[in-house]
């Protein structure tokens, strides 16, 4: 068995079908089918179980699947041990981030890391939060930077940078009366007890943002009226702009007219940030180029 033969394997569990991972391979079926029974046989059990809507793993699949990953994150590491040995003072970094860290984050340390180690490169990987999570899993990217919850107890991470969830109601909505002051801050707060019966628009539950809603609607004893859900916090500031509905979402990503108009703190006793995390694999060798990024985050750790 290879390490190709193991790499093969995992994008079949990945994709769950073999018609979809020899795609993705950019191999022929037959090929590829030819791969699963060579390790089926080696192995001398099953890895998947087929079906009609693709491939299952089965318990001893499950058990090989965790070697493959293993093994190839050994191999990951041992390579870039190496190139370390072999280019003292030089390197690349494999880094994730989601596409609004380009905005958000990537202008206060990209420069800054260019100048201070031009011979030091980082290639970046715009994913979701929870795939860059999987390609850290993976070996795939050294460093993610995304927004937590961090689902995989793998990975360690730090905030670098925090942001808080805010309220935009509806012009049309009754929000006035529950509009109050907390002593010694200029920003007005709403509270939480308008969202129990306000219809809301708010990112998809799969999304961090609106893990980060579900986690206050929590605290507050709240189960919310959502209208929709979107993909994109883009879409909902839209709507919430339009008044189509009340949305919550990140003070530093709001649309400038949405700043200008207006947007309501949430009260501390249920506030839940809503943060930039610099995250990596526990217990995996990072490379000298990924050790002197994660030095520079932690420098401007809570400056932006």
């Amino acid at each position: 068995m290879t390490l190709r033969d193991m790499t093969y394997m995992t994008v079949i569990a990945e994709e769950k079908s073999i018609t979809r991972a020899a795609a993705k391979l950019y191999l022929a079926q037959p090929a590829l089918s030819q791969c699963v029974q060579k390790v089926e046989k080696e192995l001398g059990s099953p890895v998947f179980i087929r079906g009609t809507g693709g491939v299952t793993l089965t318990a001893e699949g499950q058990c090989f699947l965790e070697f493959a990953y293993k093994t190839l994150r050994g191999q990951k590491d041992f390579e870039k041990q190496l190139l370390d040995l072999k280019n003292a003072g030089h390197g690349e970094i494999l880094l994730g981030f989601t596409g609004t860290q380009a905005t958000h984050v990537l202008p206060f340390f990209l420069p800054q890391f260019k100048e201070r180690f031009p011979h030091l490169e980082i290639i970046l990987v715009e994913a979701p939060s929870d795939e860059i999570e999987n390609r850290l899993i993976r070996g795939e990217v050294e460093v993610g930077i995304l927004h937590p919850p961090i689902i995989h107890e793998e990975l360690e991470s730090f905030e670098v940078s925090r942001d808080e969830m805010v309220i935009i109601p509806r012009s049309s909505s009754r929000f006035q009366p529950f509009i109050y002051f907390r002593e010694n801050e200029d920003t007005p707060y709403l509270d939480i007890e308008f969202l129990r019966n306000e219809p809301l628009v708010l990112t998809r539950p799969e999304q961090r943002s609106r893990m980060v809603c579900e986690q206050i609607f929590q605290r507050a004893g709240i189960t919310p009226v959502i209208r929709q859900s979107f993909k994109n916090i883009g879409t909902t500031c839209a709507l919430a702009q339009v008044g189509y509905a009340t949305t919550i979402a990140p003070a530093k990503q709001l649309p400038d007219e949405l700043k200008r108009r207006g947007y309501y703190k949430i009260d501390p006793s249920f506030s839940v940030p809503y943060s930039f995390a610099v995250a990596t694999r526990r217990d995996t060798y990072l490379s000298v180029a990924a050790r002197k990024l994660l030095e520079l985050l932690h420098e401007i750790e809570g400056s932006f």
